[in-house]
C-alpha cells in the first residue's frame, strides 16, 4: 500500500467518524434538562492537523524528516501525554515513505496508545487502523524473508544440481572418448 492510498484511506475514515460524530450518552433528567456526556481528547483540527502532517511528512526529504522528528521528539519529551505528537511519531516510524520506518516501534506506539481506552470511539478507529496496517506490514515483511529464503535454497539447489550435472557430462565426454579409443583401437587391430 503506497503513501497515497494510505493517506486516502485515512482521510476517509476521519471524515466518516467526523461526519457520524454524536454524543456518546444522552439523557433527559428529571427535570428537564439534557444530560450529555462527551468524551474526546483527540479535537477535530487534530485530526485534520495529522492527516495533513502526514501527507507533507511523506514528501519531505531525509534531512527535513530528521528534523521534524527531532522538533517532534523534543515536542513529546516536554509532553509525553499529547496525543498528536505521539500519534505523530507512530506515523513517522508507519509511512512507507518514511526513512525513519520502523514498523516494531510504530507497533508499540500505537498499541500503547489503544490501551489506555481513553479515546473517543472515532480516535480509536483511526489508530485501530494505523495499527492494523503496521501489522500487516510486518506480516508482509516477513512472508517475504520466508519467501526469500526459500528461493535462495532453492536456489543452493539449482546451482548443486547444475554443477553435479557439468560433472556428469564432463564423465560421459570422458567415456566417449573411452569408448572411441577402444573402437580406434580395435578396428586397427582388426586390419
Amino acid at each position: 500500500m503506497n503513501s497515497k492510498n494510505f493517506t486516502l484511506l485515512l482521510c476517509s475514515l476521519v471524515l466518516c467518524c467526523a461526519c457520524s460524530s454524536k454524543n456518546l450518552v444522552s439523557n433527559t433528567a428529571g427535570n428537564g434538562r439534557i444530560n450529555t456526556i462527551k468524551t474526546s481528547a483527540f479535537k477535530q483540527s487534530n485530526v485534520t492537523e495529522l492527516l495533513a502532517f502526514i501527507d507533507s511528512y511523506s514528501n519531505l526529504t531525509p534531512e527535513m524528516q530528521r528534523k521534524v522528528f527531532a522538533e517532534t521528539n523534543q515536542a513529546l519529551a516536554e509532553n509525553k501525554t499529547n496525543l498528536l505528537y505521539r500519534l505523530k511519531l507512530a506515523s513517522m516510524f508507519a509511512l512507507p515513505s518514511s526513512r525513519l520506518r520502523d514498523n516494531t516501534k510504530a507497533q508499540n506506539l500505537l498499541q500503547d496508545i489503544l490501551q489506555e481506552n481513553t479515546l473517543h470511539p472515532s480516535d480509536s478507529f483511526l489508530i485501530s487502523l494505523l495499527y492494523e496496517y503496521t501489522t500487516d506490514y510486518t506480516k508482509q515483511l516477513q512472508k517475504n524473508r520466508d519467501d526469500m529464503k526459500k528461493l535462495e535454497s532453492a536456489q543452493q539447489k539449482y546451482e548443486a544440481l547444475e554443477l553435479k550435472n557439468k560433472v556428469l557430462e564432463q564423465k560421459l565426454i570422458e567415456l566417449k572418448n573411452i569408448e572411441k579409443t577402444m573402437n580406434d583401437r580395435d578396428s586397427k587391430s582388426g586390419n
